[in-house]
């Protein structure tokens, strides 16, 4: 009896892998059009490599004292996403990709204050140029100098952020956090916009969007410290229009000295959709990981993806026959599953868990 339901499951996948139970060999999976796959990848990631976000990841945990509250999670995310990307790897690292740098001190809260960079402190000073928001602050922005991953010096200023407090309940949709360029005589324009709320216990929300001016993100995303006890599960169901595709992730991160991240993304475009799911361990001090990622294609399995030497190791999976340009796109799963969680994380930094505002006023609890 238990044979005979083992060779029916057997069966059922084997049929729904695109071949029938009997007669000529089931067609393996494959990706329908790896090229197609990568530049949609690609593009999701051109969305934060540019430099006005290199300059927000830099300078966001110096906007606010609660900011100082460093991610070892969030380091290594965009550590790995930078290593192992196909499309940076023979590119220098730039300030983007490193850790996020709390400062010792941030400027005191003061709604309607414009602040700036101050060279020989290091640090946020007030101003008293105009246009920030009457309910919030503003943040400027700058070139940042790839030789010590701040300002470059005379600082260029290259757009600015505004957080706005939320509205009072019940039209509140959380606090504002607004991402704006400011290129030399051109226009400004926004590249970022959405809300931050704090829900029930420990869990965050995050809406809205970000772009680089020609693809955007439309984000929907959760955050929750209770699911799983003594880590951080992060749930997004992303939206690219451009590109006709949608994307969901769930991140879960645990760990101390040595972190666990298991990560589930799926790219879902034309029909086709690309699973990737990871178990990865890294040694926070070393940052030397471990750890597969399992890669399937309309559920049928397609390749492991091993981390565990200097790169990546691509295996198909049986009756699969993995092409170059397969394997550029499962090196672009691998780090888009974790430059994705790693923006998410930066977005949350001008509105991290232990900050709250009152009368307009940003406070840390």
């Amino acid at each position: 009896m238990h044979e005979t339901l083992r060779y029916a499951a057997l069966a059922l996948a084997v049929a729904a892998c695109g071949g029938p139970v009997t007669g000529p060999r089931p067609v393996a999976a494959r990706l329908a059009n790896p090229a197609t796959t990568f530049n949609q990848l690609q593009a999701i990631s051109a969305v934060t490599n540019t430099p006005l976000f290199e300059s927000f990841t830099v300078l966001a945990p110096r906007f606010t004292p609660a900011s100082a509250t460093g991610s070892v999670a969030l380091a290594l995310a965009l550590d790995f996403a930078a290593r192992y990307s196909r499309w940076r790897r023979s590119e220098p690292r730039t300030a983007h990709h490193r850790v996020p740098t709390p400062s010792a001190t941030a400027p005191a809260s003061s709604p309607g204050t414009t602040f700036v960079w101050d060279p020989d402190t290091s640090g946020y000073i007030a101003s008293a140029d105009s246009g920030a928001p009457a309910n919030g602050e503003r943040f400027v922005l700058y070139a940042i100098s790839q030789r010590s991953g701040l300002p470059s010096v005379p600082v260029a200023p290259i757009g600015y952020v505004d957080l706005t407090a939320p509205a009072p309940a019940p039209d509140s949709s959380g606090a504002g956090v607004t991402l704006v360029g400011t290129p030399a005589g051109a226009p400004a324009t926004t590249y970022a916009s959405y809300s931050v709320a704090a829900g029930a216990a420990s869990a965050t929300t995050l809406v809205g969007f970000v772009t680089d001016g020609t693809t955007r993100l439309e984000l929907d995303v959760r955050s929750d410290s209770t699911t799983t006890p003594g880590a951080l599960t992060v749930i997004s169901a992303i939206a690219v229009p451009t590109q006709n595709v949608q994307v969901s992730e769930s991140v879960t991160v645990s760990g101390g000295d040595t972190a666990r991240m298991t990560t589930d993304l799926r790219l879902a475009s034309d029909g086709e959709t690309v699973r990737a799911t990871g178990d990865v361990t890294i040694d926070t001090t070393s940052r030397i990981g471990s750890g597969q990622m399992t890669v399937s294609v309309n559920d049928c399995a397609f390749a492991t993806i091993t981390l565990g030497g200097p790169d990546l190791v691509f295996d198909p999976a049986p009756g699969v026959t993995l092409s170059t340009d397969d394997e550029t796109t499962l090196r672009a799963l691998f780090s888009t599953s974790f430059e994705l969680y790693g923006t998410e994380r930066v977005l949350l930094i001008p509105v991290p868990f232990s900050t709250t505002w009152r009368g307009g006023e940003r406070r840390t609890d």
